[in-house]
């Protein structure tokens, strides 16, 4: 993924250029000069051969991204869970709870995070009710990608306000995820701010929790309206979600328990991105 994604420069400049006007044919069916004689009739052209339909066309399969999330209330299990995946995972994502807004509360001290090996990789997903106290320390770890939920907001500081302050000071990209119940305007209204969407399988807070199928009605909604901007997705991401998700429009996948349940971490990445290339390369216009 780049460091700033070009999507968010393009999202009010999705209408399709005018045809160019053609010229009146010239040739064969145009009148002879004066002076000069037309061709006889029996020496007509042999009619070229009426060209085969073309193949319907095939979409580029779009780049697919796993990303590891972990989530664990201590700093050691923090440690514990990157070490297994920060050599070959290009994102990490971080829960972080507070709670309140959801789950039962991580560890939040975010600077501490550059401390852990190949700390660029850092992901945040901030699940917290006051999302203006965290911009300083966030500010402060400069992470790859972070994303707030649009309901945290609700009764606290703006948005804009806190994107803002962020995009001044770091180069991080910014997300704006949404849960399944919540109305679709909440996101839509706030596009102009983000560099990608995020939208989650089911209420935010514990790991393993059945998904709500309506997240894929709202992904192809959204990726209809916005086709060029990244789609990520958090909630029950696993080998039997991961079809329908990237078929939906979703192509940045972020697992919990599907990589840190059972097994390797490392081969259990390796089989979801199987999957989801598997399903963005059979993808038809």
């Amino acid at each position: 993924m780049s460091t700033r994604m070009a999507a968010r420069a393009r999202l009010h400049n999705n209408s399709i250029m005018s045809d160019k006007k053609l010229g009146k044919p010239h040739g064969r069916h145009s009148a002879p000069p004066r002076g000069e004689h037309a061709a006889p009739k029996d020496e007509r052209k042999s009619k070229a051969p009426k060209p085969s339909a073309a193949p319907r066309p095939v979409r580029s399969p779009r780049t697919i991204e796993i990303v590891p999330a972990i989530l664990r209330a201590t700093w050691e299990g923090i440690q514990e869970d990157w070490a297994k995946v920060s050599k070959t995972s290009d994102h990490i994502q971080i829960d972080i709870t507070d709670g309140v807004f959801a789950g039962d509360g991580t560890f939040r001290e975010l600077r501490q995070f550059k401390k852990l090996p190949r700390s660029e990789k850092i992901e945040l997903h901030m699940m917290v009710h006051t999302p203006d106290n965290f911009v300083d320390d966030i500010i402060d770890l400069n992470p790859a990608r972070c994303v707030w939920h649009v309901e945290s907001f609700e009764g606290a500081t703006s948005i804009a306000f806190v994107y803002d302050a962020v995009r001044s000071k770091a180069q991080t990209e910014l997300g704006l995820a949404i849960n399944p119940g919540s109305p679709d305007n909440w996101l839509t209204d706030n596009v102009g701010l983000i560099d990608y969407a995020l939208f989650m399988g089911y209420n935010p807070g514990w790991a393993g929790q059945p998904i709500d199928p309506v997240v894929y009605r709202k992904i192809g909604a959204f990726h209809a309206l916005y086709p060029e901007l990244p789609i990520a997705v958090d909630g029950h991401v696993s080998k039997e979600t991961v079809e329908p998700y990237v078929k939906a429009g979703a192509n940045i996948l972020c697992a919990n328990t599907a990589i840190f349940g059972e097994g390797d971490p490392v081969e259990n990445s390796k089989q979801l991105e199987l999957l989801a290339q598997s399903a963005a390369a059979h993808e038809e216009i």
